[in-house]
């Protein structure tokens, strides 16, 4: 015969040795490490960046206010007057998808970078975008808990 209690579902059997066999499992298995979300890395980055944020012009050179050929954009950090100026240059569509605003985002640009916007209407497309995606992270909000 079996000297085992029946078990029922639902029924648990206060026994030693299954409690010390669960104890053992938990011990040799840690917990797994849930990976960050990419909002969450995305707010600790914009806390550890140094300002100015330069970014160099692979494509194309440009001039600045002073006619001066540049070779880089140094960007100043963006205040909440730069979006009551020239808007926020960010927006979320019905998607769900963050878009950029190119005219907001020319103007942001131009503000921050302290060069006119008819010299970064010379930019090559290619440098324009690599600043404004660079400069995008700044003006979405993010879930933070006081």
């Amino acid at each position: 015969m079996n000297d085992q209690p029946k078990v029922r579902e639902g029924f648990v059997i206060d026994d030693r040795q299954n409690e010390e066999q669960i104890k053992k499992a938990v011990e040799n298995h840690p917990a797994p490490e849930i990976a960050s979300s990419p909002a969450d890395i995305d707010a600790a980055q914009a806390d550890d960046v140094v300002w100015p944020i330069v970014v160099r012009l692979t494509f194309k050179p440009i001039k600045n206010n002073k006619g001066e050929v540049v070779n880089e954009l140094s960007f100043r950090e963006p205040r909440g007057g730069d979006i009551n100026r020239y808007g926020n240059p960010v927006r979320m569509n019905n998607q769900g998808e963050w878009i950029i605003e190119e005219r907001k985002m020319h103007y942001i640009m131009a503000a921050l970078s302290d060069i006119l916007p008819p010299f970064l209407d010379a930019m090559d497309p290619r440098d324009w975008n690599v600043c404004a995606y660079e400069l995008m992270r700044f003006f979405l909000p993010t879930r933070r808990v006081s």
